[in-house]
This record gives C-alpha cells, structure tokens and sequence, in this order.
C-alpha cells in the first residue's frame, strides 16, 4: 500500500512539474502589426514578434502573401532596413511560417519586420510592429 501511495505522489509530482514547466515556456506576443506593399511588390498578412523562454520568434500568419522575388529575406528595420539584421530566407510567399532570431541581434530595439531582396537590394514588404 506505501508503495502505491508513493508511486501515485511521484506521478502526480511530475504531472504538476510537466505543467508549470509548460506554462513557463509558453509563447507570449510582445509586438505585432500587418505587412504593406514596398519597392513595386505586393505583401500582405499579419506578424508577430514573439518571445519563448529564451528565444524570439518572428511568426507570420496565416493570411500572409508575397507576389515572388527572386531572393527575399526575412529581416529588421527601424524607418528603414538595416543591414546585418536577416534572420533567413523567405521559406514560402503564402501562409504561416516561423523564423528563430540569432541571439545576437536585440530585437526590442527595431520598429519594424521586412522582406528585403538581397539579389537587387530592394525591399518587397514592411509591417510596422508594435
């Protein structure tokens, strides 16, 4: 009988741990805002900023579209696109996606996500996130 009682408290133990471990982890928005058209090409969608235990994510929604280009990126700006901020390739030009942002950039500091050509240099889309 003790032992029963002492294998039912270490699940129960575990199952509590497991949750609030979640809990902890779980993904909070931080900033937000709609993607608009920039240098002649058209996206939309939505965009979020988003911090998970220690990570950043950058998560696009469901409703986001790019008409194509040749080389877009998924990148930071504040009024403009600054250099050194890509987080990776565009994965696709419609639908959710998820990008993880390097450590070494400060996130809180950009105003802005942008989908930026690196073959012409150009940008393909800006979302003011706030």
């Amino acid at each position: 009988m003790l032992k029963r009682t002492i294998a039912a408290a270490l699940i129960t133990a575990i199952s509590l741990s497991t949750v609030i471990t979640s809990a902890a982890v779980a993904a909070t928005t931080v900033k937000s805002g709609s993607f608009r058209n920039a240098g002649g090409h058209k996206t939309s969608g939505s965009v979020r900023l988003m911090k998970e235990g220690g990570a950043w994510k950058v998560v696009f929604g469901a409703n986001f579209r790019h008409d194509g280009s040749p080389a877009p990126r998924v990148a930071f700006g504040n009024g403009k696109y600054v250099r050194g901020t890509i987080i990776g390739r565009l994965k696709r030009n419609k639908g959710s996606q998820t990008y993880t942002v390097p450590k070494r950039l400060n996130v809180t500091k950009f105003t802005q996500v942008w989908i930026w050509c690196v073959k012409f240099n150009s940008p393909l889309g800006v979302a003011a996130i706030r």
